[in-house]
C-alpha cells in the first residue's frame, strides 16, 4: 500500500488532506506595510495573485513561525504549519499598536487538500474544467469560497470544510490516488522541504536553513540585523543538511550526529527513501562539520553528509 501511495506522488497524482495546516488571515488599510516590518522576506513587492516564502522572527532572530504569504486584492492569507499559529497570533498582537490590522485564524474554516506528483496539473485541469495558469511558486487563484496555491509540492487547494469529502472524491475521480501523511512526509524529506515543530523550531535561525525566505534589500524588520550579521560579517554556527546513511537502521528523531566521536549534530527526521534505495534523514551539524561528502557517526552506523534535495546517485 505504501509503494502504491508513494508511487502517485512521485510517477502520477496523489492527494493528501493536511490536516496539519494553519491559516491566517490579515486585513485592514496598513496590512501590507505592517506585515513588512515584520517579516523576511519582502511582502511590499508582491502583487495580486502573486505570494513569497518567508518567516516571522524573535528580536534574536529565532524563527516563530515559517510561512507561504499570499497577496489578495483585499487581505494577506499565511499558510503555515497549524502548530505555529498560536504563537505567530500571539506575537503579532503584541506588535500591534495604532495601526490598523486586523489579525484573524481561519484554519478551522478550511481544508488543505495537497495535490503532487508530475500529473497533479493534468488532475487538477480536470477537476476544474480549465486550465490552473499557475506556474510560479506561491502564486494562486481563488475558487468559489476556497483557493488553489502553486506549492512546494505541486498545489495546495483550500475549500469550505464541509465540501472536503466531496472535493476529494471528486479529484480522486480524475485519478489521483488518496494518500496519508506518512507517504506525504517521506516526499517533502527526500526534497529536504523542512517542518516547523519537527525539523525547525524556536531555536532556529533563518540562515541555518540557506536564504531562501530572506531578502537582503528590503530594508528592517524585526531579527533583521541578526540575519544581516550573518550574511555580511559572521557566519552560521550549524547547517541544515541530508544524510545518506550506509546501514540499514533508520535514524531516530534527535539522535546525535558525531565526528571522530565528537557530538556535531542531531537527527530532526529520518526514514526509509525509495528514491535513494538506503536510510535518509534531515538534520543540523556544525559548521566545522559541515561539507558534502563528509562521514559522520549515527548510531552505531555512518552516514555521509549531503545537499538537499536528496538525488538518486546519493
Amino acid at each position: 500500500m505504501v509503494a502504491a501511495s508513494y508511487k502517485a506522488a512521485t510517477e502520477s497524482a496523489a492527494l493528501v488532506e493536511k490536516d496539519w495546516s494553519g491559516l491566517i488571515k490579515l486585513t485592514g488599510g496598513d496590512r501590507v506595510s505592517w506585515l513588512q516590518g515584520m517579516v523576511t522576506n519582502d511582502v511590499a513587492k508582491l502583487k495580486p495573485g502573486t505570494g513569497c516564502y518567508a518567516a516571522h522572527l524573535t528580536p534574536q532572530g529565532k524563527i516563530v513561525a515559517t510561512m507561504q504569504i499570499l497577496l489578495d486584492e483585499d487581505a494577506l492569507w499565511l499558510s503555515l504549519e497549524r502548530s505555529a499559529t498560536s504563537a505567530l497570533i500571539a506575537a503579532f498582537d503584541k506588535l500591534l499598536i495604532m495601526e490598523e490590522v486586523q489579525v484573524t485564524n481561519v484554519s478551522d474554516h478550511f481544508t488543505v487538500l495537497g495535490l503532487l506528483g508530475p500529473k497533479a496539473s493534468e488532475s487538477l485541469t480536470s477537476w476544474l474544467g480549465e486550465p490552473v495558469n499557475l506556474d510560479k511558486p506561491y502564486s494562486h487563484r481563488t475558487l468559489e469560497n476556497g483557493r488553489i496555491v502553486k506549492s512546494d509540492l505541486g498545489y495546495d487547494i483550500w475549500i469550505p470544510r464541509a465540501q472536503a469529502d466531496n472535493v476529494v472524491q471528486s479529484i480522486v475521480q480524475t485519478g489521483a490516488t488518496a494518500i496519508d501523511h506518512g507517504t506525504w512526509d517521506v516526499v517533502r524529506t527526500e526534497a529536504g522541504i523542512p517542518v516547523y515543530g519537527v525539523d525547525i523550531d524556536e531555536s532556529t535561525t533563518m540562515p541555518e536553513l540557506g536564504e531562501a525566505g530572506i531578502n537582503y534589500d528590503k530594508g528592517c524588520y524585526i531579527g533583521q540585523e541578526v540575519v544581516a550579521k550573518v550574511k555580511y560579517i559572521g557566519h552560521v554556527n550549524r547547517r541544515f543538511v541530508g544524510l545518506v546513511v550506509t546501514g540499514s537502521d533508520i535514524p531516530q528523531r534527535k539522535s546525535p550526529i558525531r565526528k571522530g566521536g565528537r557530538e556535531v549534530g542531531y537527527v530532526t527526521t529520518g526514514l526509509l527513501s525509495p528514491h535513494v534505495g538506503k536510510p535518509i534523514a534531515l538534520g543540523f551539524v556544525s559548521r566545522g562539520a559541515y561539507a558534502p561528502g563528509n562521514e559522520v557517526e549515527v548510531g552505531e552506523q555512518t552516514a555521509r553528509i549531503v545537499d538537499l534535495p536528496f538525488k538518486k546517485e546519493d
